[in-house]
Order: C-alpha cells, then sequence, then structure tokens
C-alpha cells in the first residue's frame, strides 16, 4: 500500500494542469457548502434569538384552553400575577426571569374615526428583563417607560386609519370579562414597524400593564406569563418542572410550539441548504469522473505495461480510487479552512437584514464537526466518483492495453 500512494501521489502530480482543475472544483464546492451552512445556522440564531428575546420569551405560561380560545372570551382565561404565583415559576431552577402580558381587544377612536384592535399590556420593566430586544419595540419615536400610565405603541396602519401622529391623543374604549364599558385616552408615544412590511395583525398596539389591569378591572391578573431561561438546551427540563409547579390548570408553552410556522421555516431553510450542498457536490464529482476517465484513456499502455509485470487488477483498481482520495482530502482541505476563514470573517462583522419590526443582525457560523463531514464527503465523494474510471482501467487486458496507441 505505500508503494501504491506514492505511485498515486506521482499520478496527481504528473497531469498538474488536469489535477489543478479538479482540486479547484472540490475546493471551491465545499467553500460554497461551508458558507451556506454557517450562513444558514447564523439565520436560524438570529431569528430564533428574535423570537425569544424580542417577542415570546423562551417559555409561556396560560389557563388551561387560552390558546385555543378566541375574542373576548380570552379574558375569563386569566391567571394570576401576584407574587406568590410569579415566585413559584422564579424558584425553578434554570430561570432567569419572569414577566407579565394581559392581552385584550378594543376600539380606538381620534378624528372621528373608529377602529378595532388588538391591545397587548406590557410591564416595561419585567418585559425587557426577559425580552430585552424589546427595546427597538418602536421604530418611531419611544417606547413607554415605568410610571407612564396612558402611553402607548401603535401600529403604522393603525395610527394611519386614525389619521393621528405621535405625541397626539386617541380614545381607547373596551369591556373587562364582565361586559362593563371602560375608556381612557391614550397618548401615541411610539410607532410599532414600517408602513407595508407584514405583521402577523395589522392593528395592534401595546400599552403599561398597570393601565390595562385597571381598565378590565383586573388587579393583579394577567393572561400569559412569558419566562427567560439560563439555557435553551434546558427548556425542555424548566418547561417540566415550571408544569408540575404551577399545577394542572396552567399549561406551559416553548417558543416553537408558540410560533411553529417558524420551525417549519427552518425546517426548509436547511432542506434548501441541503439541497444546494448536493448540487455543488455533483458539479466537483462530475469534474473528477471526467480526470480520472481521460486518465485511463492516457494511461492504458501505463496499465497494460503494470499487468505484464505482475501488477494485480484489485491493486490498478486501489491506485485509481487512491489517487481520487488523494484530489478528495485535499481539496477538502483546503476548501473546509477557507470556508471557515470567510464565515468567520463574516461573523466577526455580521450581516444586516431588514424585518417589519428592527433589523436582523446575522453572524454566521459553523460548527467544528462539520468542518469533518465537509471533509469526508469530499473524500468519500472523490473515491465513489472515480469508481466507474477505475474499474474500468483494471478490468483491461494486457495484451490489448499493450497494443494501444
Amino acid at each position: 500500500m505505500p508503494v501504491l500512494i506514492r505511485i498515486a501521489l506521482r499520478n496527481v502530480l504528473r497531469n498538474r494542469r488536469r489535477s489543478i482543475i479538479t482540486f479547484a472544483a472540490i475546493s471551491l464546492s465545499i467553500i460554497a457548502t461551508v458558507s451556506l451552512r454557517g450562513l444558514v445556522n447564523g439565520m436560524v440564531a438570529a431569528m430564533q434569538s428574535a423570537v425569544i428575546l424580542g417577542q415570546t420569551g423562551a417559555l409561556q405560561v396560560h389557563r388551561v384552553g387560552y390558546l385555543k380560545s378566541a375574542g373576548g372570551s380570552s379574558l375569563n382565561l386569566d391567571l394570576p400575577s401576584n407574587e406568590v404565583f410569579l415566585g413559584k415559576i422564579r424558584q425553578v431552577p434554570g430561570v432567569r426571569a419572569v414577566s407579565v402580558r394581559l392581552l385584550f381587544g378594543g376600539m380606538v377612536n381620534a378624528n372621528d374615526t373608529t377602529s378595532p384592535a388588538l391591545f397587548s399590556a406590557l410591564d416595561p420593566v419585567g418585559e425587557l428583563r426577559v425580552c430585552p430586544e424589546r427595546d427597538h419595540i418602536a421604530t418611531e419615536g419611544r417606547a413607554f417607560s415605568l410610571g407612564e400610565r396612558e402611553a402607548a405603541v401603535l401600529t403604522p396602519e393603525l395610527t394611519g386609519t386614525l389619521g393621528i401622529q405621535l405625541g397626539q391623543k386617541a380614545a381607547l374604549l373596551t369591556s373587562d370579562k364582565e361586559g362593563s364599558l371602560s375608556a381612557v385616552d391614550l397618548t401615541v408615544v411610539g410607532v410599532y414597524g414600517q408602513p407595508g412590511l407584514p405583521l402577523p395583525e395589522k392593528k395592534i398596539g401595546f400599552v403599561p400593564l398597570t393601565l390595562a389591569q385597571e381598565l378590565l378591572h383586573m388587579p393583579d391578573r394577567g393572561t400569559e406569563i412569558i419566562v427567560r431561561i439560563n439555557d435553551l438546551k434546558d427548556i425542555d427540563r424548566v418547561k417540566t418542572a415550571i408544569a408540575a409547579a404551577v399545577g394542572p390548570d396552567y399549561e406551559v408553552s416553548t417558543w416553537s410550539e408558540l410560533m411553529p410556522f417558524l420551525e417549519q421555516g427552518i425546517a426548509s431553510w436547511r432542506f434548501m441548504s441541503s439541497l444546494f450542498t448536493a448540487i455543488f457536490m455533483v458539479v466537483a464529482l462530475l469534474g473528477i469522473v471526467n480526470t480520472m476517465l481521460m486518465s485511463v484513456l492516457e494511461r492504458t499502455r501505463e496499465i497494460g505495461t503494470m499487468m505484464a509485470l505482475g501488477a494485480r487488477r484489485r491493486s490498478i483498481l486501489a491506485l485509481f480510487l487512491l489517487e481520487a482520495a488523494i484530489l478528495g482530502c485535499l481539496g477538502g482541505l483546503i476548501g473546509s479552512a477557507l470556508g471557515e476563514a470567510l464565515v468567520f470573517r463574516i461573523g466577526r462583522s455580521g450581516l444586516r437584514f431588514h424585518m417589519s419590526t428592527s433589523t436582523l443582525h446575522v453572524h454566521p457560523f459553523v460548527d467544528p464537526a462539520f468542518f469533518a463531514v465537509a471533509l469526508g464527503l469530499a473524500a468519500a465523494g472523490a473515491i465513489i466518483a472515480a469508481i466507474w474510471p477505475a474499474l474500468r482501467a483494471s478490468r483491461l487486458r494486457p495484451v490489448t492495453a499493450l497494443a494501444s496507441v
């Protein structure tokens, strides 16, 4: 085998131009594969961070049946927001922060125009502890702070319908779970989202939690509790522990259960990444097939001479497979190294994608284990691509090969 390896290396170096072209094709395919995987990983991590730290939290607690309810009936499925109940959740190992939200519907009036809207009442301090990226909730103006009782952040669709601007007032009319009507004047301090960009709900607003609790006659109550945890790898364990702590009247959901469409999107991105990887590798492997086949045709007499001197067919087969493996390994090593350097360089500076309510900062990265996978894929693919030319070379008859011109 050492002799065959030396011969294989010599043969690879003998026709340098063809070897360089094949080597470059493999390297470029691995660079593209590593870079694409790094970009997908960065996108997935950024989207998860935007959702977990900017919208849902890692976990949410609701009354059983709340997530399946609709309209005003959801207020009847409220839960306590006092320190006793929240303390049960905070005491669970792995929980980092907890906050309360109160979701309700209402009618907003301004300039003789009335529009329905969905409101989310937030605790300004607790919300930022669980979802620190909520500090970007207002793309224009600002978010309301602790102590601002009648401030609101609305979407452009809602402000446009009502014909109001920052600093102006609008009246909010809503009913509590008993059906009693209440109203309050709101001052618009911020705008959430950009006009024309997609949002799950067009007409939504954010108000302080204390205002909503007073308006709806629901002191120390909320409709959902959001939870931030120390390590997302422990999310299933923490979910089980919280469920045991709060009791059977409440259900605990993970961020992925609350937003299944995001998981579907991640799965689609990974599928497309695998598809493009396959395309890159097929292009590179076709180059290997061409290189090895041309090598067989050019070295027919050489193969015949080796067989006449006693070389066995399996040795000829092994020789061509070794040549392909050398091209695959070297191309994979260089491609992986250059791909890693490219991903690392882009990952340090990051990429920015403008979303509907914020800017998504993407930092591509690749797990170390994937480099071994890429290298193995290049070597194995090169060997597989060379099987047919190698079999053709090993099946030549010595007399016919020596007689060839």
